[in-house]
């Protein structure tokens, strides 16, 4: 398959009336929300443990053959849950506890997962078996529960853009007017979806708009393209 094969086939107004969409739909229903680490708190969790569920997350889906676009999706629920004001006791209470316990922040993440995997994949995944893939680590009802107390502390808004699903939107608008070879485009494609999955590991990044992060991403990998691709692929961009 050709790399543009990847890209929308719709034409151009279809694709940019769906960025608007998604746009929109990060100004009002998902926006963007301030950092809810204090890495001057010693009892708080840190940057370095999202990390490394954000990474478990990724190991996961990749044994599953199922799309990092999931852990993104993932990664996003619980990092609204946990900056958002709470609209329920129980989700105050849960917020609270796991900003300081990382068993609790653990469970909330794995509980994410399990519900972005049931929301983006074609392939559904019981309770009993994703309890397994998570080696008991938590019991069936731990992880509904908390995945219970998620959905409600989001008001169940589980489908927020993200930054690849911005960027593909967005090389599908410069694709009619850029004459670049397709292995520029696979490099381009590549590239993007690399730093994107980068930044869903870096809890900075999650107080920035994803149509933010695409538009970094993007330029960052134009800025290592030829010279005359370059001019190309911005021209057109700036345009």
């Amino acid at each position: 398959m050709k790399p543009t094969e990847n890209l929308s086939s719709r034409n151009t107004e279809a694709v940019a009336d769906s960025l608007a969409a998604m746009i929109k739909k990060e100004l009002t229903t998902h926006s963007w929300f301030d950092a809810y680490l204090n890495p001057s708190d010693p009892n708080m969790i840190t940057a370095g443990d999202r990390m490394k569920l954000a990474d478990w997350c990724y190991d996961i889906v990749d044994h599953c053959n199922f799309s990092r676009e999931t852990v993104a999706s993932a990664m996003d629920m619980v990092d609204r849950f946990l900056s958002m004001p709470s609209n329920s006791v129980d989700a105050a209470r849960v917020s609270d506890e796991a900003l300081v316990d990382p068993s609790k922040f653990q469970l909330l993440t794995i509980a994410a997962l399990y519900t972005s995997i049931k929301i983006n994949e074609k392939v559904a995944i019981s309770s009993d078996l994703f309890a397994e893939i998570c080696s008991h680590v938590y019991t069936v009802e731990e992880i509904e529960d908390m995945e219970r107390t998620l959905l409600i502390g989001l008001s169940w808004r589980c489908h927020a853009p993200t930054a690849h699903q911005v960027g593909m939107l967005i090389f599908s608008l410069l694709l009619p007017y850029v004459d670049i070879p397709e292995v520029t485009w696979g490099f381009l494609i590549d590239e993007m979806k690399y730093l994107t999955e980068l930044a869903v590991r870096d809890c900075y990044f999650s107080t920035q708009r994803a149509s933010t992060v695409a538009l970094a991403a993007i330029f960052n990998v134009i800025s290592d393209t030829s010279t005359k691709e370059r001019i190309e692929l911005l021209g057109a961009y700036l345009n």
